[in-house]
């Protein structure tokens, strides 16, 4: 009999510990599925709100698109009342007229120093003989020479 009770004790002794066993594990991984849920929430959250500011962000685009049409309307109608004005006055301004642009007339005018760009002439790292714009005294004389004749002088007495 005391056989018989010595394994009825141990096998009391293994359940109690198989139960604290389990109730720590179950503890412990239920902490980490706790987590795992809410990482899973917090994921959700997100992706619900990026969701929500890109259709946010489609709507103040298309907001801003038709603001801008209607700007582009509205310019447009200006200018057709300002050409209606000016052809009920008579004027021949060029300013009214689109092929005479300002973009047009830059792009066909040369410009002062392009005449003398069509020439040959070396790079201006190697003007001025042996020292170039890439020497450290490059421009640095005559710069000296024009501040000292700029440069009021004191009065004498």
């Amino acid at each position: 009999m005391e056989e018989a009770s010595l394994q009825l004790t141990f096998a009391f002794i293994g359940i109690i510990i198989g139960i604290i066993i389990g109730a720590f594990s179950y503890r412990v991984l239920s902490k980490g599925q706790r987590h795992v849920s809410n990482m899973q929430l917090r994921l959700l959250e997100s992706e619900r709100q990026v969701a929500e500011l890109k259709a946010d962000m489609s709507s103040h685009l298309s907001d801003t698109h038709r603001q801008v049409s209607d700007v582009r309307t509205t310019l447009d109608q200006l200018d057709q009342h300002l050409r209606q004005q000016a052809g009920q006055w008579g004027s021949r301004n060029t300013l009214f007229d689109h092929a005479a642009s300002p973009l047009q007339t830059a792009s066909q005018e040369p410009l002062a120093g392009e005449a003398d760009a069509a020439k040959d002439h070396p790079p201006r790292d190697y003007a001025d003989g042996q020292n170039g714009t890439l020497s450290e005294d490059f421009g640095l004389k005559a710069e000296a020479d024009e501040e000292a004749a700029q440069a009021p002088q004191p009065p004498r007495y």
